[in-house]
């Protein structure tokens, strides 16, 4: 799975080249793209709805291309059917999930999947090593999910687990969160570390400690950080470092996003 943000303000680009692949594109329209045209297998197909805020969704196996005539800018989500079965697999959805209903050309009003994607466009455009996985990682989750329960052919999602971590899954993935304090983990290797499927175990993190793997992460970050801005002399680059921020840039700005103050300003307060 991939997410994209594409914005074009030319006009009359042309005809795209034709895009065959084994997944689904799920689009979300932030401006009206009214003038446009798309083929499918070579067949016309006059779009419909293409507002501001709606969603569509393309089967790439189509052999998709379209006639551009209109600026356009979408965020999209990137679903490879093999990524729908091993969802599957994992007992995240029923296995029989591998099609998405929809009709070719048509958009729909979707507020769960609009502000879901929303919700990536900060992510992708940041610095790819200010970006933190495990939130890209519950985004695509919980669109994957959304998607297949209601696209997918099933009326709801089984729900199999009955509570939170057991004593040694919670310690478990804390600890790798602890190794991992600058990132470079995903949701699946903590969910397979604590044997279960991503969708389970991120249910029952949350059922556990309130809140989501990736907002946990960064809870313990900034609870790092003022531990060293406080009791230690080191600098605010090494603090940055041994935080896992990307640099002492990214740790000044969500460090004073998150606690309303600079890091050293925030320092010089606590030592006073």
């Amino acid at each position: 799975m991939a997410f994209l943000e594409l914005n074009c303000e030319r006009r009359n680009i042309g005809i795209t080249p034709p895009v065959r692949e084994d997944a689904f594109l799920i689009a979300l329209q932030m401006k009206k793209c009214p003038d446009f045209d798309l083929y499918a297998d070579g067949r016309l197909i006059l779009p419909k709805g293409f507002d501001t805020g709606v969603v569509a969704i393309f089967d790439l196996r189509m052999n998709l291309n379209s006639d551009l005539r209109d600026p356009f800018h979408a965020v999209n989500l990137y679903l490879p059917r093999k990524a729908l079965v091993a969802m599957g697999d994992d007992g995240d959805i029923p296995r029989h999930i591998q099609e998405l209903r929809h009709t070719p050309g048509a958009a729909v009003r979707d507020p769960i999947v609009r502000d879901l994607l929303l919700s990536m466009r900060p992510a992708l455009a940041a610095r790819p090593e200010e970006t933190s996985e495990l939130f890209v990682d519950h985004v695509a989750l919980a669109l994957s999910i959304h998607v297949a329960s209601k696209y997918g052919d099933v009326l709801a999602l089984p729900h199999r687990w009955g509570g939170g971590l057991a004593p040694w899954q919670e310690r478990r993935a804390k600890e790798l969160l602890d190794a991992h304090i600058g990132g470079g983990i995903t949701l699946n290797v903590l969910a397979r570390s604590c044997e279960l499927s991503t969708r389970h175990f991120t249910r029952a993190f949350r059922q556990s400690m309130g809140m989501a793997p990736y907002q946990w992460l960064q809870h313990r970050r900034m609870e790092k950080a003022k531990q060293l801005l406080e009791k230690s002399s080191a600098a605010l680059s090494e603090i940055a470092l041994d935080c896992g921020f990307a640099d002492q840039s990214h740790f000044t700005r969500t460090f004073s996003r998150v606690a309303g103050l600079t890091p050293g300003a925030w320092r010089r307060m606590k030592r006073k």
